[in-house]
C-alpha cells in the first residue's frame, strides 16, 4: 500500500483517480493546485504524485521543479495526468524534471492503475540538474504552443457552427416536412464530412410507411436499401428505442445495413426523436480522410438529429429553427472573440519572453471563462462518466451491487454537473445577444416585477424593503433580470448567515448624488472579503464555494447587462457584515465635482 498525492484543480478528476487508488488498496491525498500540493508533499512525503499540468496559481511543471529543489522530497516519483500533454515540447520538460510516466485524459481506468503500479515498482533515476533559463524558455514555449492549438480548435469549431447555422436557416424556410428530412440528411453529411448518409423516418400520417433519404449512394444502392429496410430492426432499432447516439465500426460485428451493401469501416447513428416520440434515425458512414468519427462528430449529429425530430413533430419550422440559429450565431460571435483574444495573447508571449510569470497569469485569467468550461470542466465530468460506467459494468458482472450503486451515483452526479454548466453558459450568452430596447422606466415597477418572480406561491412575503427609486433609462426586461439576480443573491446569502440574520431585511434604494441614477441592493448576509471583489463578476468564480447553491454566473450576467448599457456594477462588503451592490444603467456612471460616486471595480 502506497501514499499517493493527487493534484488537479478539478474535483471531479481527483475523485475519479482517488476512487481508483482506493480500489487498488492505496491511500491518497488531494490538492487543488501546485502551492497546496507542495505543502502536502513537504508534510506527508508521498510515495507517488499524480499531477495535472495546467492549473491556476502554480502549474504542474513549476510544481515539479519546486519539488525537485527540496532534498527531502526531490526523489518523489511523478506521473503527469493531463489533457494538454504535447509529445515533442512537453516531453523535454518532463524528462528534465525526471518524469517518465504520462497519462493523457481521458484514460481508461485499467490504464491508470497499470501506470500507477509501474511507477511505484520502478526505480527512481537521478534527476538531472535544471538549467533555469532554458527551463523557463521551454516552459513558456510549451504553454504558448498550447494556446496556438486552442486557437486552431476554436477556428475549426467556428467553421462547424457556421455550417450548422447556415443549415438551420435553410430548414427555417422549408415548409414541407419530407423535403425537410431530405435537407437534414444532406446537412448531416456535410457537417461531419461523411462519405454517405441515410435517413429513415416514419411518415406522420399514421401509416407504417417509411420516408427514406440518402446522400452519397447510387440509385441502385438506394433502391436495394429501400426494399430491405426495416426501420426498427437491428442496431438502428436499438438506437431508436434507447434514444442515444452511437459510434460503431465494421469490426464490431454490428451492421445497420443489409447484405451486399458497399464496404464501409466506421459509422454514426443518431435517433430522430422528440420529447414524446421516436420517428427514425440518421446513419453516417466513413469520414472523408479514412479516419474514424470523433466524439465531437457524434455530439454534433445528435444535436442535429434532435433538432430535426422536434421540427418534424410540431411543424413550427420557421420559429423554432430561427431561435436555434440565433443561439448558434451568439456562440459563433463569442468563440471568434475568444479566438482573437487567444491569438493576441499568443503573439504577446512570443515578444515578451522575459516577463514569463506575469504574462502567463494574464493569459490564464483570460482563458478561464471559456476554455476551462469547454475543454477542461466538461471533459472532466464526461471522462468520469465513461470511467465510472466501465467500472460499474465490471462490478455488475461480479454481482457487487454496492459498488455498482456507488458508480451509478458518480455517473449521475457528473451528468448533472455537465448539464448545469451548459445551462449556465447559455444564460450567460443570452445576456449579450438580446437587442437593447432602452426607454424611460420606473425603477420601482422593475423591482416589484423582479420580486414577483422570486416570490414562491403560498410562501411568506420576502423580507425586502423598497425605498424611493428614480426613473432610469434601460431595457425593461434586462433591468428586471439584473434585480432578479441581485435580490436573489441577497436573499440567499442572508438566509445563510444563521439565526442572527433571521429577521434581516434586504433593502433596495438609490444614492442621492448628481449624475446618472445609482441604485443599490443591501443585505445583512455573510458578506465577503473586499480584496476578492474583482472575482465576483467573473463566470464560475464562487467566493463561498459549494456552501451556497448556484452556478457562479449570476453576477457575470449582471455585469454583462450593465456593460451593454454603458453602465457599471460594483460591491462593498466585509465578512459577516453583509454586502451592498451598486448599479448604474447610465453612460456616465461617475459625475464630476460634488456628489461623485464611490470608486468601483
Amino acid at each position: 500500500m502506497a501514499l499517493v498525492l493527487v493534484v488537479d484543480d478539478q474535483a471531479s478528476n481527483r475523485d475519479l483517480v482517488v476512487t481508483l487508488l482506493r480500489y487498488a488498496g492505496h491511500q491518497s491525498l488531494e490538492a487543488a493546485d501546485g502551492h497546496m500540493a507542495l505543502a502536502l508533499a513537504r508534510e506527508k512525503v508521498p510515495d507517488l504524485v499524480i499531477c495535472d499540468l495546467l492549473m491556476p496559481a502554480m502549474d504542474g511543471y513549476e510544481f515539479v521543479r519546486q519539488l525537485r529543489l527540496e532534498p527531502t522530497i526531490a526523489a518523489t516519483k511523478i506521473i503527469f495526468y493531463t489533457a494538454t500533454f504535447m509529445e515533442q515540447e512537453a516531453s523535454t520538460l518532463a524528462d528534465a524534471c525526471g518524469v517518465t510516466h504520462v497519462l493523457v485524459k481521458p484514460c481508461e481506468p485499467e490504464e491508470i492503475l497499470r501506470v500507477v503500479a509501474d511507477a511505484l515498482s520502478s526505480r527512481q533515476t537521478a534527476t538531472p540538474a535544471l538549467d533555469m533559463e532554458d527551463f523557463d524558455r521551454e516552459h513558456l514555449r510549451v504553454l504558448t504552443n498550447k494556446l496556438a492549438l486552442k486557437v486552431e480548435e476554436l477556428e475549426h469549431t467556428n467553421h462547424r457552427m457556421s455550417a450548422l447555422t447556415d443549415l438551420s436557416l435553410q430548414l427555417a424556410s422549408e415548409r414541407d416536412p419530407y423535403e425537410l428530412l431530405n435537407k437534414v440528411c444532406r446537412g448531416a453529411r456535410e457537417l461531419t464530412g461523411a462519405r454517405r448518409s441515410v435517413l429513415a423516418a416514419r411518415y406522420k400520417n399514421g401509416t407504417t410507411t417509411t420516408h427514406l433519404a440518402t446522400w452519397g449512394l447510387t440509385q441502385d444502392e438506394t433502391t436495394q436499401l429501400r426494399a430491405q429496410l426495416d426501420l426498427g430492426a437491428g442496431l438502428p432499432g436499438q438506437v431508436m428505442e434507447d434514444g442515444r447516439s452511437r459510434r460503431f465500426s465494421f469490426e464490431d460485428g454490428q451492421t445497420p445495413l443489409p447484405p451486399g451493401f458497399p464496404a464501409w469501416q466506421h459509422g454514426l447513428l443518431a435517433p430522430i426523436v422528440s420529447l414524446h416520440h421516436s420517428y427514425g434515425w440518421i446513419l453516417l458512414l466513413d469520414k472523408l480522410g479514412d479516419g474514424p468519427f470523433s466524439a465531437q462528430d457524434l455530439d454534433l449529429l445528435a444535436i442535429h438529429a434532435a433538432q430535426a425530430g422536434r421540427i418534424y413533430e410540431n411543424g413550427s419550422l420557421y420559429k423554432r429553427v430561427q431561435h436555434t440559429a440565433e443561439q448558434l450565431a451568439l456562440e459563433i460571435v463569442e468563440r471568434k472573440a475568444a479566438a482573437a483574444e487567444l491569438r493576441v495573447a499568443n503573439e504577446t508571449l512570443e515578444l515578451r519572453v522575459q516577463e514569463r510569470t506575469a504574462q502567463l497569469h494574464e493569459i490564464i485569467d483570460g482563458l478561464e471563462s471559456f476554455t476551462r468550461s469547454v475543454s477542461h470542466d466538461l471533459r472532466g465530468p464526461l471522462g468520469g462518466i465513461a470511467g465510472a460506467a466501465r467500472l460499474a459494468r465490471d462490478f455488475v458482472a461480479q454481482q457487487r451491487h454496492d459498488k455498482v450503486d456507488h458508480f451509478l451515483e458518480v455517473i449521475a452526479d457528473q451528468a448533472e454537473q455537465s448539464g448545469r454548466m451548459v445551462e449556465s453558459l447559455l444564460h450567460l450568452a443570452r445576456a449579450s445577444d438580446i437587442a437593447l430596447a432602452r426607454q424611460d422606466i420606473d425603477a420601482t415597477q422593475v423591482v416589484q416585477a423582479a420580486l414577483a418572480l422570486l416570490q414562491a406561491p403560498g410562501a411568506a412575503l420576502l423580507p425586502v424593503q423598497i425605498e424611493a427609486l428614480p426613473q432610469i433609462d434601460a431595457d425593461p426586461d434586462l433591468a428586471q433580470q439584473v434585480f432578479v439576480n441581485l435580490i436573489g443573491n441577497a436573499l440567499k446569502f442572508t438566509a445563510g448567515a444563521g439565526s442572527m440574520a433571521a429577521a434581516a431585511t434586504v433593502v433596495i434604494g438609490a444614492l442621492k448624488h448628481t449624475g446618472a441614477p445609482v441604485l443599490f441592493v443591501r443585505d445583512q448576509g455573510v458578506g465577503f472579503d473586499a480584496s476578492q471583489a474583482e472575482r465576483l463578476f467573473k463566470p464560475f468564480h464562487r467566493l463561498h464555494g459549494a456552501q451556497f447553491a448556484g452556478s457562479g454566473v449570476g453576477l457575470s450576467i449582471v455585469k454583462r447587462i450593465l456593460d451593454r448599457h454603458g453602465g457599471r456594477v460594483w460591491a462593498e462588503s466585509s465578512p459577516g457584515q453583509g454586502a451592498t451592490f451598486y448599479v448604474s444603467f447610465g453612460p456616465q456612471a461617475v459625475a464630476a465635482g460634488a456628489g461623485a460616486l464611490p470608486a468601483g471595480d
